[in-house]
C-alpha cells in the first residue's frame, strides 16, 4: 500500500504542472495570438508524446495486430465521444460555447490517463522507472495547462468553473495509475500495451481533427510554426534525457 500511495503522489505531479500553466494563461492577456500560439504548443507536445514515446511502445506488441486494432478502437471512441460533444452543443440552446475547448479538455484527460498508466506500470516494475516517467511528463503539461484554462478563458467560462475542470484533471490520472498498478499489475505485457494503444489511438485523432485545426483559425505566423515544432523538440528531449 505505501508503494500504491508514492505511485498516486508521482502522478499528482503532472497535474501540478498542468495547473501551473493555467495559471500563467490566467495572469496573461488572452488575444487570439496567445492562443493561437498556446495551442501550437498543445499540439508539438501532445504530438510528441505519441510519436516518440507512446507509438514506439504499441508496435513492440506480439502479435501486433492486437495493439493496431486496440489504436483504431481508440480513435472511433473518441469520435463517437466528439459526437456527443457536437450533439449536446446543439441541443443547449442560448448557450455559444466551442465544443473545441471541450475536445482539448478532453485529450489533455486521455493524456493524463496514460501518464497515470505508465507511472502506475512503472512502479510495478521499479520504483525508479516511475519515478523517471513522472519526471519525463512535468514540463510537458505546463503549455498543456496553459491552453486547457486559456481556451476556457476564452469561451468566458467562469473562473470558478475552470478551477473546478482543472482541479478534476487529478481523476484520469488516478484512474489510470490505479489500473496500472492493481488492474495490470503482473500482468503479461500485451494487456498493458492493448490499454496503452487505445489512449494513443483517441490521442492522434484529438490532435489532427480539434487541437490542430482550431490553432489554424487564430492568428497565424511565422511564430506560430516555430512555437508547434519548438514544443516537439522540447518534449522530445526531456522524454530522451529524463529516461
Amino acid at each position: 500500500m505505501p508503494e500504491f500511495l508514492f505511485a498516486l503522489t508521482l502522478s499528482a505531479l503532472p497535474v501540478i504542472s498542468n495547473f501551473i500553466g493555467a495559471m500563467i494563461a490566467e495572469a496573461l492577456p488572452l488575444s487570439k495570438q496567445t492562443l493561437g500560439l498556446a495551442l501550437h504548443a498543445a499540439a508539438g507536445v501532445l504530438l510528441a508524446i505519441a510519436s516518440t514515446e507512446l507509438i514506439p511502445k504499441v508496435v513492440i506488441a506480439k502479435p501486433v495486430w492486437t495493439t493496431i486494432l486496440s489504436l483504431f478502437l481508440g480513435g472511433a471512441f473518441f469520435v463517437w465521444v466528439n459526437q456527443l460533444l457536437n450533439l449536446s452543443k446543439n441541443r443547449l440552446r442560448g448557450i455559444d460555447r466551442s465544443t473545441v475547448s471541450w475536445v482539448i479538455f478532453l485529450s489533455i484527460a486521455i493524456d493524463l490517463f496514460g501518464d497515470g498508466l505508465m507511472i502506475g506500470t512503472g512502479i510495478t516494475i521499479a520504483p525508479h522507472l516511475g519515478v523517471v516517467v513522472a519526471s519525463s511528463r512535468v514540463v510537458a503539461h505546463i503549455p498543456e495547462g496553459f491552453v486547457t484554462n486559456a481556451g476556457f478563458k476564452s469561451q468566458n467560462l467562469p473562473r470558478r468553473e475552470r478551477f473546478l475542470l482543472l482541479a478534476a484533471f487529478i481523476i484520469p490520472v488516478w484512474l489510470g495509475t490505479t489500473l496500472g498498478y492493481w488492474g495490470l499489475r503482473g500482468q503479461e505485457e500485451l494487456p498493458k500495451l492493448i490499454v496503452l494503444a487505445f489512449t494513443t489511438g483517441a490521442l492522434m485523432v484529438a490532435i489532427a481533427e480539434e487541437i490542430i485545426p482550431e490553432a489554424h483559425q487564430t492568428q497565424d505566423s511565422n511564430w506560430s510554426m516555430l512555437v508547434f515544432i519548438g514544443s516537439f523538440a522540447l518534449s522530445m528531449m526531456f522524454s530522451a534525457y529524463l529516461e
